[in-house]
């Protein structure tokens, strides 16, 4: 099955910046012709908003927990602007100007389930694909958390929101890239960042997001643009 979706057309990655913003030549995808392959889901999926990956993603510091492999400038080598997650195109990061102090794996003796991302200021939280609001509530932990249901049992969580974006609330359909709120420390943080998770499973049983499987979002390949597929 085939149909347009606005939201991927004319995306472009932007040159990265750590928190303190660096300059580095501009680096673009070659915007798609026509239309990509996704879910039933995203049908008629809303406009893309104003969100432009960044192509490179740098660590915050040296030695921190679950580090994937770095560059000698500190850029995380496996990183993928744009990747494709059980079918779905998504950004691997969706906040800008953006660094990782924490990856994913066993942290403290327990799961970190995600990847953290921090910036100074406090930056935007952009929607990291389309799909349908799911959550938009305060846990103890994550604080204020929002998931997305991107269809085909593939979702994201974000967490520890200073506050979220006007009349956010579930049901509401989201494209690909649109504010949702803003970085805080909410919930059980030491300091501002974005917890970000890709899961997978089934939703509708008791535990609902909290029962979903976790996945890195750097092990996922990147996405390659179209392939003509249908």
């Amino acid at each position: 099955m085939r149909w347009s979706i606005a939201w991927i057309l004319g995306l472009s990655l932007v040159a990265c910046a750590s928190p303190r913003p660096v300059v580095y030549p501009d680096i673009y995808t070659e915007p798609p012709a026509s239309d990509i392959r996704t879910t039933g889901l995203m049908r008629n999926a809303p406009p893309q908003g104003p969100f432009q990956p960044n192509a490179y993603l740098f660590a915050c510091r040296d030695g921190f927990s679950n580090q994937p492999p770095l560059g000698p400038d500190g850029r995380v080598l496996n990183f993928n602007p744009i990747i494709v997650a059980f079918g779905v195109v998504m950004a691997a990061a969706p906040a800008n100007d953006v660094c990782m102090s924490s990856g994913f794996g066993i942290r403290g003796g327990r799961m970190h389930k995600g990847i953290d991302l921090v910036s100074r200021p406090a930056g935007t939280i952009y929607s990291a694909a389309p799909g349908v609001i799911l959550e938009v509530s305060q846990q103890t932990g994550f604080g204020n958390q929002v998931v997305i249901d991107h269809g085909s049992g593939v979702y994201t969580r974000y967490a520890h929101f200073q506050s979220f974006a006007p009349a956010l609330a579930p049901g509401q359909r989201v494209g690909f890239g649109e504010p949702i709120g803003t970085m805080g420390a909410t919930g059980n943080a030491t300091g501002v960042h974005l917890h970000f998770e890709v899961l997978t499973g089934n939703y509708n049983t008791p535990r609902k997001s909290w029962g979903l499987e976790a996945h890195n979002p750097l092990d996922f390949p990147a996405w390659q643009g179209l392939d003509g597929g249908s």
